[in-house]
């Protein structure tokens, strides 16, 4: 098996929009048998690829994919903010929002190379600092991201009512 990563303009976005939903869906099923928040619909699949599309066409979002052998294995994708209703210290940031890989390519360090190249685009457009949330369960992305450095800032608390 060879893994190429690569980072896509815009226009390729609704190029790829199909394997993209596909592997969005994919993600959200895993995450709704966690969480039971984000609901994994067509609707929803549609919605987030607009928003991927709009982002990366604004420059306000980047967009990293892995392919093998022509298939889309797995994505990153980052937003980068640059509005805030009060003064900061830092006048960009970035989030990372998503990083999937299909169960059968994990492990194999496609999702450190897909997030450090996201990283790499993202400092390349002033951002100094990167935000992301994992779930306390994913106890294998919360290492890789301890790997890439990323340390502890806040914790997010959730309660059913």
């Amino acid at each position: 098996m060879r893994d190429q990563i690569r980072v896509f303009e815009c226009r390729s976005v609704m190029d790829l929009a199909a394997s993209l939903r596909d592997l969005w869906l994919r993600l959200a099923e895993e995450m709704f048998k966690i969480e039971s928040f984000i609901i994994p619909s067509e609707s929803n699949a549609d919605r987030w690829i607009r928003f991927v599309e709009e982002s990366v066409a604004g420059g306000k979002g980047c967009l990293i994919i892995a392919e093998c052998d022509s298939e889309i294995i797995g994505f990153t994708f980052a937003t980068i903010s640059r509005e805030f209703p009060l003064d900061v210290t830092e006048h960009a940031v970035g989030t990372i929002n998503d990083v999937y890989v299909l169960p059968e390519f994990r492990r194999k360090g496609i999702g450190k190379r897909m997030v450090a190249e996201c990283l790499e685009k993202i400092k390349a457009r002033d951002v100094k600092n990167v935000w992301l949330s994992v779930l306390v369960e994913n106890k294998v992305a919360i290492r890789l991201y301890e790997k890439l450095n990323f340390k502890i800032r806040s914790y997010g608390m959730f309660k059913r009512l």
